[in-house]
């Protein structure tokens, strides 16, 4: 891999070509920063070939450099040649994975080429590498700048303009590096662990379980790195809210216990060793292993984690992002980051009132049409009330568990024969029904996604909560199925990760409009052809969609308009009757989550209006499935991108 060495940093301080360093073989050496994978090797470069073979889809080429790697032969393969932006994407791709063995196991990019070094690691999580990382991808503006001049086709514009409204908005947010929260109740550290020790770390072969016993030995340092970490961010006047570490506390006492042998960490690789084929022995050595290496070294670095959120929560409070240094302006650039757009707090908040004056009129309207009819009521109350019919839930039993992911797999197989003819392009890769694991209940929403893995091997996942089935009215099943499956999530995604684009594009990070804008669009596409299939069902669509408009009220009012916990579930649960203990966990999840609330309904409203527009302009020569192509084959991306690539599909479509 081409490493961001001192020679090219001070080329650029002395303003001297790139293109006249970046040619050369030598710029692509083994690194010598810490941190970075296969830093260790001679043949460093190879391994880094060869993943972006692979991410390429060219497994010939990819395997060929395998083949040099393991025999320490030179591989004669085409020189790179730097001069060219493509070769640049595909170095860009680098940069974000080079510290991040975690994110590659989840890839599962390497495995597919039969490369598994890198799973006996993870991620350094330590103050240092975070600006390290940072510095490097600040430097990649510049360097990627060096190619606006060029001659490009229409992707690589395509691909230039998002790469470089991605890498000027991270360089913007150098005063934010360290506002974040790394311990919570949604995502960060443990939850990262969680999803690679249960989910992302394959265990198929010998090697596999070496290395997840290695990567076991290196969890305290890694939570050492996470308090040393909170201990800098607590210096700077960032401290989690109070509610958030008591979750915290809860989950990793679930995480952990005084058994380690009831521990996810334990039973995941037990459950694995007994369908592997290895000697009866072997298997009984590395269970051990795990046992003492969870006990002696995991156990007790969990507990000093607990211990340090157990001292924070003394002086943590549950304020909204506006009480962190330079608050109101952290916010203003986390709803950039998630809407893509420069919308004010204010703009947004008014966009939220409005949109859930109109969805609840819609409500009121079928409401009535159900036989519920009191003007002296909210939407929320009579919503509520609906709720408490106990022929709207399945029974608290497995048997109800089972029927619930069951019915929600007819479900899919039913969009997909009803909402497939609305569309050109279709997922490559099937995705599962599946419920969410026992020790992330308490912390996570109803449902969510899980992309497949890039090499095809592990498919699109829909998680469903099943901690209560009360939170799960059949009414609101089938809009939750479209927005987390078909032709939601999984159909946007699996579509991308599958198409002839740069992997980092594949990625997609940090479109959350485009990401749940899309899903929630979809939602609205099958409400209007008809897919749901009772007036309740209607009303469990609209239902949620009230909610993601709500999400634009309680997100800015937290945040910017000061709301308190209370204040902000109060008026949640008042506006769209969701049971409480729903509310608390959304309304908990915005907290830690600045502005990522607000992408869905602005991500929305946006493929909403470019639809609109193109229905205008092209009149009887609009076919939704050329719309959704041209929003599909894009891919993820900030919607001023979006909305361009939309206005060239309908200059094209009117001059054809």
């Amino acid at each position: 891999m081409r490493y961001f060495n001192p020679l090219v940093i001070f080329a650029l301080m002395l303003n001297i070509q790139i293109s006249d360093l970046i040619s050369r073989p030598a710029i692509y050496r083994r690194a010598a920063d810490s941190g970075k994978l296969f830093a260790d090797k001679h043949n460093a470069d190879l391994y880094w070939r060869a993943l972006t073979e692979i991410a390429k889809n060219n497994r010939q080429e990819a395997l060929k450099i395998v083949a040099a790697i393991k025999s320490d032969s030179p591989y004669e393969g085409k020189e790179i040649d730097f001069n060219d932006i493509d070769a640049f994407f595909d170095e860009l791709f680098l940069v974000f994975v080079a510290r991040d063995p975690q994110g590659l196991s989840n890839t599962s990019l390497f495995e597919a080429i039969g490369i598994r070094d890198h799973n006996a690691y993870l991620n350094d999580v330590s103050a240092q590498i975070r600006i390290q990382n940072f510095n490097e991808r600040k430097l990649c503006v510049k360097l990627l700048e060096r190619y606006a001049g060029n001659n490009l086709t229409y992707d690589q514009k395509v691909t230039y303009n998002i790469f470089s409204w991605m890498l000027n908005h991270l360089a913007r947010g150098e005063s934010f590096l360290f506002h974040d929260y790394v311990v919570n109740q949604m995502f960060g550290v443990l939850a990262d662990l969680g999803g690679l020790f249960t989910r992302d770390h394959k265990l198929e072969i010998r090697q596999d379980v070496e290395n997840y016993l290695a990567r076991l030995a290196k969890i305290p340092t890694q939570l050492q790195q996470t308090i040393e970490l909170m201990e800098y961010q607590q210096t700077l006047g960032i401290v989690p809210p109070a509610f958030t570490l008591e979750r915290v506390m809860q989950s990793m006492s679930k995480t952990i216990s005084a058994d380690v042998t009831q521990s996810y960490f334990y039973q995941t690789l037990a459950k694995a060793l007994n369908s592997m084929d290895l000697p009866w022995r072997d298997k009984k050595k590395y269970v051990l292993q795990a046992q003492k290496i969870l006990q002696t070294n995991v156990l007790p670095a969990f507990q000093q984690l607990q211990d340090y959120c157990a001292e924070l929560h003394e002086v943590a409070e549950n304020n909204g992002v506006w009480a962190l240094p330079d608050g109101d302006a952290y916010y203003a650039y986390m709803l950039e980051h998630h809407t893509t757009t420069n919308l004010s707090a204010d703009e947004i908040h008014e966009i939220g009132l409005l949109e859930v004056q109109k969805i609840t009129n819609e409500m009121r309207s079928i409401l009535e049409l159900v036989g519920i009819v009191d003007d002296a009521k909210e939407v929320g109350q009579m919503m509520y009330e609906l709720q408490k019919r106990p022929e709207f839930y399945y029974p608290q039993t497995e048997e109800g568990r089972a029927q619930c992911l069951a019915d929600f797999r007819k479900i899919v197989e039913r969009a997909q024969k009803e909402l497939y003819p609305l569309f050109d392009i279709l997922p490559p890769t099937p995705v599962t029904i599946q419920a969410v694991p026992q020790h992330e209940e308490d912390g996570v929403a109803g449902a969510y996604y899980c992309g497949p893995s890039l090499d095809g091997s592990r498919p699109g996942m829909f998680y469903v909560n099943l901690r209560s089935l009360n939170e799960i009215p059949l009414f609101g099943m089938e809009t939750l199925a479209i927005h987390e499956a078909e032709p939601g999530h999984h159909f946007q995604i699996a579509i991308q990760q599958a198409a002839d684009m740069p992997v980092l594009r594949k990625l997609g990070e940090g479109y959350n409009a485009y990401i749940e804008g899309w899903a929630l669009y979809t939602e609205k596409l099958a409400y209007e052809h008809k897919f749901y299939s009772s007036q309740y069902a209607q009303l469990g669509h609209l239902q949620d969609e009230l909610m993601r408009a709500v999400r634009l009220v309680v997100d800015t009012g937290i945040h910017k308009k000061r709301w308190s916990r209370e204040q902000a579930i109060e008026y949640m649960e008042r506006i769209t009757g969701m049971e409480h203990p729903s509310v608390v966990t959304e309304v908990e999840r915005y907290f830690v989550l600045p502005g990522q609330a607000c992408s869905y309904k602005i991500g929305q409203l946006k493929f909403l209006e470019l639809r609109e527009k193109a229905k205008k302009i092209l009149g009887t020569k609009f076919d939704i499935r050329d719309f959704h192509n041209a929003v599909l084959k894009l891919g993820m991306a900030p919607l001023t991108i979006l909305e361009e690539v939309v206005d060239g599909y309908i200059k094209e479509k009117l001059f054809c």
